[in-house]
């Protein structure tokens, strides 16, 4: 199968992946957990707790399962999928020689750079990072926030996602976030093993970080961050991270 290097030498249905639509009124999102073995048996067992407790009925994870060409990592979805259904984006991810390429689909379960899960009412926008194609950039530097300034919002998303969204799950910086912009829900998970965030320890090394829950039951969108470590500690996940309602 030939690996594309960016999305120019993809056909906008693969880059823009069809919508999905699912029942789930409780989507756990995680990003960026880097495992480095294939059956993702180094995630955390603390994100399958977090995602079990929190009553997750779907789970998306946004990008860079695995580390570099050698390791995609694809064996975590089976272990999410233990949990909840699971669907995934493809990702631009690094080559040991140097330069990037496209992680390859998975059928309906790992889609395109950009997909949309209609839920509870809502079109959810899943990308891995928002400064990639498809669709103009939107600088979000690592450890950083989304910088909004001088574009337009709501047309920017709609060539990302190929329509309007009203909510965009997002990952890369590492860095859990919840942030309304234009009416627009932008939330990221963090990193389950190498926060940037509140949650982080030092930098570049392996620690636990965090994961996200979007709940959009009773028409409504809130979204929480579970801290991984306050869980191994055993302590109460109520109110534990950056969230922003719409």
């Amino acid at each position: 199968m030939a690996i594309a290097t960016n999305t120019t030498e993809l056909e906008r249905a693969e880059a823009i992946a069809p919508v999905t639509r699912v029942k789930a009124t409780r989507i756990g999102f995680l990003s960026d957990d880097h495992n480095t073995r294939d059956d993702g048996s180094d995630l955390p067992a603390e994100v399958l707790e977090a995602f079990r407790g929190a009553g997750c009925d779907l789970i998306v994870h946004l990008g860079h399962m695995g580390v570099r060409d050698d390791t995609l990592g694809r064996g975590v979805l089976d272990r999410l999928s233990a949990v909840a259904p699971v669907l995934a984006v493809r990702d631009y991810s690094g080559k040991k020689a140097g330069g990037t390429y496209v992680t390859p689909a998975d059928g309906e379960r790992v889609a395109g750079l950009a997909r949309v899960i209609e839920a509870g009412g809502f079109r959810v926008g899943a990308i891995h990072n928002l400064e990639k194609e498809p669709g103009p950039a939107v600088s979000a530097p690592a450890a950083g926030l989304p910088v909004f300034e001088g574009i337009d919002t709501k047309a920017v998303l709609r060539e990302k996602f190929g329509g309007p969204v009203d909510i965009v799950a997002f990952a890369s910086t590492h860095r859990e976030a919840a942030i309304l912009k234009d009416g627009v829900l932008f939330v990221n998970p963090g990193s389950p093993t190498y926060p940037k965030g509140r949650a982080a320890r030092v930098a570049g090394q392996r620690a636990l970080g965090t994961v996200g829950v979007l709940d959009l039951s009773g028409g409504a969108a809130a979204f929480e961050v579970i801290h991984l470590a306050e869980i191994a500690k055993g302590t109460p996940q109520t109110g534990s991270g950056p969230a922003q309602k719409m």
